[in-house]
């Protein structure tokens, strides 16, 4: 009786399952037979309405003189538009030519030796100001070259280690890394994996400084100007390199020139270094206004300018003596070139900074003084640097 009554379970629940699949099956048939049903009407109701958008339009196009009528005042406004866009653009593009011209005679014409009685008179009745301006500049000009000799650093270091793959010695000195190698020794994969590290890993580590710039833009202190001249250094050392390099054949060049680019190559690499750093200015130029905060409640259109000066345009000039100065009486004319290259970025923050309204900060009052900190620290970095690699660090 038991397996008797187990049989029966077994073939009802066969059956039931049977029956279950087979009432899926029909369900779903019909679905899908209302599935093409609804989409055959709405493709025939689609085509019937553009059918009959169709007539109306031809009707329209050939019987009604008003909608050819309108259709002409339509051409006719649009192209009125057209002409009155180009017209504005044409004129946005000269008023804008016309400022930067007027900046630019005006920058040049501060140097006019005769306005240096203008200068002395203005310095001795406005003390104060120059103070802070000097404090400023002081500051801003140390980062600037502390940040060139990191970067420097980690490019020669990063050189010569790319060279330990190959079994080449080399000598990192404080303007350069001399390659105890002969030249028979050298190939390709050599020259282009050595002389491409350098800037390569600047690049990289410039784009994660800026992403972590871009999280303490806002903050106070002088470790994000570090920062941000840093990742100016460091994007400067890829595309300044690339596009002096493009240009001389030298550094970043030869690993350039064993890739067999063509010439036509090699200008497009320059045109788009160019750019590139043009488009990095014009990036920047806010951040180096918002740094501001670290010396004023409050920044003023009319004292954007001279806080530019101050915190880029003198600190860039005298950073760049000042670089020329410490690798006496070996600065070689490629790294000098490169560092000068950062100007095409400096070139928009000096210009654009004056199209920038009122930057409002913390309402408390801050007292702008020397730092001693951050100039000891920074001298202190550059003399070691000077001093230990004078001797030459060797690898391999």
């Amino acid at each position: 009786m038991k397996k008797l009554r187990k049989r029966e379970m077994t073939d009802l629940g066969h059956t039931g399952r049977s029956e279950e699949k087979e009432r899926k099956r029909i369900i779903s048939e019909q679905r899908r037979s209302e599935r093409d049903t609804d989409k055959l009407k709405q493709k025939n109701e689609r085509k019937a309405l553009k059918e009959e958008r169709k007539e109306v339009l031809e009707n329209q196009s050939k019987n009604s003189a008003e909608f050819r009528k309108s259709l002409e005042e339509r051409i006719a406004f649009e192209s009125r538009e057209r002409r009155y866009r180009k017209k504005r653009r044409r004129r946005l593009l000269r008023f804008y030519a016309r400022i930067c011209r007027r900046n630019t005679i005006q920058t040049i014409s501060i140097f006019n030796p005769l306005n240096l009685p203008i200068l002395i008179r203005y310095i001795s009745d406005n003390r104060s100001l120059t103070k802070e301006f000097l404090i400023i500049t002081i500051h801003s000009t140390l980062l600037f070259t502390a940040a060139y000799f990191l970067i420097f650093l980690i490019s020669s270091f990063t050189s010569a280690i790319s060279g330990l793959f190959f079994e080449y010695k080399s000598i990192v000195y404080y303007y350069e890394v001399l390659w105890l190698v002969k030249p028979s020794q050298w190939f390709g994969d050599s020259v282009k994996m050595i002389y491409s590290s350098g800037p390569l890993l600047s690049g990289i580590i410039a784009a994660v400084l800026a992403i972590i710039f871009s999280y303490i833009r806002t903050e106070k202190g002088l470790a994000k100007l570090f920062i941000l001249w840093s990742l100016l250094h460091g994007f400067n050392s890829f595309l300044g390199s690339l596009l002096i390099g493009s240009l001389f054949g030298r550094g970043f060049g030869y690993a350039i020139i064993w890739s067999y680019v063509s010439d036509t190559q090699k200008v497009i690499y320059s045109i788009i270094s160019i750019t590139a750093l043009i488009i990095l200015g014009i990036l920047t130029s806010k951040s180096f206004l918002i740094s501001a905060n670290s010396y004023y409640p409050m920044l003023e259109t009319r004292k954007q300018r001279s806080f530019i000066w101050a915190q880029v345009i003198l600190p860039f000039i005298l950073g760049n003596m000042l670089i020329a100065v410490i690798m006496f009486p070996e600065m070689l004319i490629y790294n000098l070139t490169v560092s000068l290259c950062l100007g095409i970025a400096i070139l928009p923050v000096a210009l654009g900074s004056r199209f920038k309204p009122s930057l409002y900060f913390e309402e408390e009052e801050i007292r702008i003084k020397i730092k001693m900190k951050t100039i000891l620290y920074s001298i202190a970095f550059i003399v070691i640097y000077r001093i230990v690699l004078n001797f030459g660090i060797p690898l391999g």
